[in-house]
């Protein structure tokens, strides 16, 4: 496909090892030079194009593999591990990411004649790109080489991306996100709360209310939606915020897991060496041992962009 290959050439000359955050609002790209575990993150809700190599992701008890050509979509803020399984010096590594911007999509909503669309269940969408798009997303890269143009272009481009992603195979998955009463919209309403208020106790019915659901209705779709029980997904936010709180500003463990919302510190170590495999203070000795090893991991943990990694 010519603009997978030609957005692969642009991204090679402009991106930087690691993370490239870009002068385009909500657009960054990536590239990694060889293999590598992806720090624990939470991402908020984007769409991932790869162009080169092949990326791994575990969501709940969910493993997504997605490759070049291939654009992944999550719809709500996703508690996500994985790992770059492809990729060396030869052949990078090579993706670019936009956050995705819900009232810009249901303004476009609003505008597109009303269609049916299939339903579906998950918060999630693997899909191959076609030209059309592939097209949108090279011109997108390519007003990087004219930073004058981006503040009235980049805008433009961006509401073609997010139209020709609606009309994609992809399209129900934001499609629902966006709708105001529906079945994902009623969730990330739980969703958007936990994500604010995760270091405080909750009660599941609490959510259900939020959401506007029934208790059984909100489990199921919660589940579906996200891969993770309520619970689990706090506990993920709680867990993902202990370790950047550890990898960047080093201290008391206890303290950490109090600021997170853990009342037992036997629970949060518990909690966090089943999540990351091994306790707090071994986990963050190791990342912090050797900085120039995990200078990308570091980054990452330190980048407030709404999630890292691509």
């Amino acid at each position: 496909m010519k603009g997978i290959e030609a957005l692969r050439e642009e991204i090679l000359a402009c991106a930087a090892d690691a993370l490239t955050a870009t002068a385009i609002p909500r657009v960054d790209l990536y590239r990694v030079s060889q293999p590598m575990a992806l720090p624990p993150e939470i991402y908020s809700p984007f769409v991932s194009l790869i162009l080169q190599g092949e990326k791994r992701l575990q969501v709940g008890d969910r493993a997504i593999r997605y490759s070049a050509g291939e654009m992944f979509t999550a719809s709500f803020d996703l508690p996500a591990t994985g790992d770059i399984t492809h990729a060396s010096e030869a052949s990078p590594y090579l993706a670019v990411r936009l956050t995705l911007d819900f009232a810009a999509i249901s303004d476009l909503l609003h505008q597109m004649p009303v269609t049916d669309f299939s339903a579906t269940k998950s918060g999630l969408s693997v899909n191959r790109v076609d030209d059309a798009l592939a097209d949108a997303w090279l011109r997108m890269v390519r007003l990087l080489e004219k930073p004058e143009e981006i503040g009235v272009m980049a805008p433009l481009v961006e509401r073609e991306i997010l139209y020709r992603l609606l009309q994609g195979p992809q399209g129900s998955v934001l499609r629902q996100a966006a709708e105001v009463n529906g079945h994902f919209a009623k969730i990330r309403k739980a969703l958007v709360w936990l994500r604010t208020h995760y270091t405080a106790a909750i009660r599941i019915q609490a959510l259900a209310t939020i959401a506007g659901m029934s208790l059984s209705a909100f489990h199921r779709g919660f589940r579906a939606c996200t891969g993770l029980s309520p619970l689990q997904y706090q506990k993920h936010l709680r867990l993902y915020a202990a370790r950047k709180r550890l990898a960047l500003r080093p201290g008391n463990v206890a303290a950490v897991a109090a600021d997170v919302g853990y009342e037992s510190l036997t629970q949060f170590t518990r909690d966090y060496a089943r999540l990351f495999g091994e306790p707090p203070a071994r986990s963050i000795r190791k990342l912090r041992q050797n900085g120039a090893e995990h200078r990308a991991e570091l980054l990452q943990l330190s980048e407030d962009r709404g999630g890292p990694t691509l």
